[in-house]
């Protein structure tokens, strides 16, 4: 038995992705962040961190976003979303690894500056000083996706619906992602029109853009 929680419209937009990709039975939870559902008694017995994605597989629950598209791609590899060569393996893990700690962490201080300090005084500081690193690792991505169809080249892997998800948090901040990013924009419509994505995001009430 696989039982995701999840919240709309965060990373664990991925491994909700991913899930559906796979074609394997699984529970999905809605634990709405904006309600503090993740911080109740509740959740916080599936995990202690307070934070989504958690993935509870046969009564064992696995957290951190990277950890369980890991096992998700490499667990099911017969399906197709997990690179072969144990090189590619480790380029994957790599790229997802920098997703996480590093450009996720540049979001929570646009989206959470109050994990930094308790000045509000500080926090058009920090969101700034996040927004331009923002910028330049978003130029990263946009470079590492030239010439490729999809992150890992020409194979569609668990990567790509986690790179999905900072290019919506970057059409959530406003930046003009089309204009500024055009290779990333056109790898994120690929992603998108998939039939497995378009469920999720019906499911999760979100869209491309946005919230819906």
């Amino acid at each position: 038995m696989i039982k995701l929680y999840y919240g709309p419209g965060s990373c664990s937009l991925a491994p909700h992705i991913v899930l559906e990709e796979l074609g394997i039975a699984y529970d999905s939870v809605l634990v709405s962040l904006k309600d503090g559902e993740h911080k109740k008694a509740d959740f916080l017995k599936v995990n202690p961190k307070a934070r989504v994605p958690a993935l509870n597989v046969d009564g064992k629950v696995m957290t951190e976003c990277v950890a369980i598209l890991t096992y998700l791609g490499g667990g099911f590899a017969d399906r197709g979303l997990w690179p072969k060569d144990t090189w590619r393996q480790c380029e994957a893990i790599s790229i997802m690894s920098w997703l996480s700690n590093t450009v996720h962490i540049s979001f929570a201080g646009i989206f959470r500056p109050e994990r930094y300090a308790d000045d509000a005084a500080v926090h058009p500081q920090l969101k700034a000083t996040a927004l331009s690193n923002i910028d330049r690792h978003f130029a990263d991505i946009e470079k590492m996706l030239t010439g490729k169809t999809f992150a890992m080249g020409g194979q569609y892997t668990v990567v790509d619906p986690f790179l999905l998800v900072f290019y919506r948090w970057g059409n959530r901040i406003g930046l003009p992602m089309k204009e500024r990013y055009p290779v990333w924009s056109k790898h994120a419509q690929r992603v998108v029109s998939r039939p497995t994505v378009k469920r999720v995001f019906e499911a999760e009430g979100i869209t491309l853009e946005g919230v819906a």
